[in-house]
């Protein structure tokens, strides 16, 4: 009778796992502008490895500052260390990315040429 437990169990509890596991990756996709990203780039990164919650930081400042070149490089540097990131910090970085390009097509469209030339940098090298 105990075998017939197991696989209904097991089912059970993996399903409670995932869908808990759910709602912690809901939670790290809460930032719709480049300064919400920036809050989340400080509590997600925490307990980090401290390369990794240096880079977050110096892109949380930048943003903070409406320094879109060095937060983007951050972001970036902080993409090519994915492997050592967990799927909650993964999730905020990439989110900031979106909210970086948001921010600079923004600025952009209010004239910003500074905005217009980063853009204009990223597509370039997307091409290439």
């Amino acid at each position: 009778m105990i075998r017939r437990l197991k696989a209904p169990l097991f089912v059970l509890s993996l399903g409670l796992l995932l869908s808990g596991c759910g709602k912690v990756a809901e939670e790290a996709l809460q930032a719709d502008t480049a300064e919400e990203s920036a809050s989340d780039l400080i509590t997600y990164f925490e307990k980090a490895d401290p390369k990794l919650k240096q880079l977050a930081k110096t892109a949380s400042d930048a943003l903070d500052k409406g320094n879109f070149p060095l937060a983007t490089l951050c972001i970036n540097q902080l993409k090519a260390n994915g492997a050592k990131l967990n799927v909650d910090q993964f999730m905020v970085v990439s989110e900031t990315g979106v909210n970086i390009q948001k921010a600079l097509i923004e600025a952009a469209d209010n004239g910003d040429k500074n905005a217009q030339r980063l853009l204009n940098m990223q597509g370039a090298a997307r091409r290439n």
